[in-house]
């Protein structure tokens, strides 16, 4: 037994950098280089440090189908993160929009489309659960019923 099972969320995540809160309103803003999207969630920011500090990850999320879903697995294959275990079982990718001023005041908006209804499959987590030292059981829905299996694999 080595490494570490993650279960968590993986997100498209577009930041907005803004002037200040509230936001005044105006038709159209400029913020050049203000705007970014990359592959984010609290599952995958943890597998990616793990796997950064050389330590082995077995990650188990749940994304859509789509445009989103090549995102991910290119950010998971850059990242060195194994995507066996991420499945492409749900209508669409969970997506975040996080709005925030220089002073580091921060709104998130977060769409979890319908990801909340479904249960990660715990026959394709088990054996990847009691292969590793410790597993890391995000609180989303999918994964919960994971929480039994670490307690049973120690």
């Amino acid at each position: 037994m080595s490494g570490f099972f993650v279960a968590g969320l993986i997100n498209m995540e577009t930041t907005l950098a803004v002037d200040g809160f509230p936001i005044p309103y105006f038709p159209v803003r400029y913020p050049f280089f203000g705007i970014q999207t990359t592959v984010s969630g609290v599952g995958y920011n943890i597998a990616k440090a793990l796997v950064t500090l050389g330590d082995t990850v077995h990650f188990a999320s749940l994304i859509g189908k789509g445009d989103h879903a090549v995102l991910v697995r290119n950010a998971l294959e850059r990242d060195n993160i194994p995507d066996d275990l991420v499945l492409s079982a749900v209508d669409a990718t969970a997506q975040s929009v996080i709005i925030y001023d220089p002073q580091g005041k921060r709104q998130i908006h977060t769409d979890l489309k319908n990801i909340q209804e479904y249960r990660y499959p715990e026959s394709r987590a088990e054996p990847a659960i009691e292969d590793s030292g410790l597993a890391v059981i995000c609180n989303v829905n999918f994964s919960r019923p994971l929480l039994a299996i670490a307690k049973k694999a120690g």
